[in-house]
């Protein structure tokens, strides 16, 4: 391949996508370039948490503290996630194990409907424990637009380029 194929590529790949990389919270990905971070990395080292936004699509992202790790550890995967439904959600879908792993980790995931004023929100969770750090992530969209190709295709991209770094 040529020079100026390469550099038109990475041109182009930095206006379709872009790279997250995170040391502190020890993973990394590549998302659609429409989503923007709703949180600073530059400014909070402390920050383990991660908010992609672009109006209704939503990807979230929390790395598990400490004691939510034991408690990953003592009641499991399915348990863990069933915590994180809030009171009025409704589970659309049971809370099971990944047949396919996320980055070659065993993974809890469910959806559900979150009721809203503005419209009813769904949001398809999953929880994974790499070397014993869980991690929550969380796709949710409007109901009628969860399941277009926009929010299909960047739920996709995310999971399919999801990668830990230790």
């Amino acid at each position: 391949m040529n020079a100026s194929y390469l550099s038109t590529r990475k041109i182009m790949d930095d206006i379709l996508f872009k790279r997250f990389y995170s040391k502190n919270l020890g993973i990394s990905f590549f998302y659609n370039a429409s989503l923007l971070p709703q949180n600073d990395y530059s400014i909070d080292n402390t920050n383990y948490s991660l908010n992609l936004r672009n109006k209704d699509l939503q990807f979230n992202l929390i790395k598990l503290s400490t004691e939510a790790n034991v408690g990953l550890r003592i009641f499991g995967l399915e348990q863990g996630l069933k915590s994180s439904l809030g009171d009025i959600e409704i589970l659309i879908e049971e809370v099971g194990t990944q047949p396919s792993e996320l980055n070659g980790n065993k993974t809890a995931y469910t959806t559900s409907i979150y009721p809203s004023e503005s419209g009813n929100i769904k949001i398809k969770r999953f929880l994974v424990s790499h070397d014993g750090q869980g991690y929550l992530l969380a796709f949710q969209n409007k109901v009628e637009q969860f399941e277009s190709e926009e929010s299909q295709e960047t739920f996709d991209t995310i999971l399919d380029t999801f990668k830990f770094l230790k």
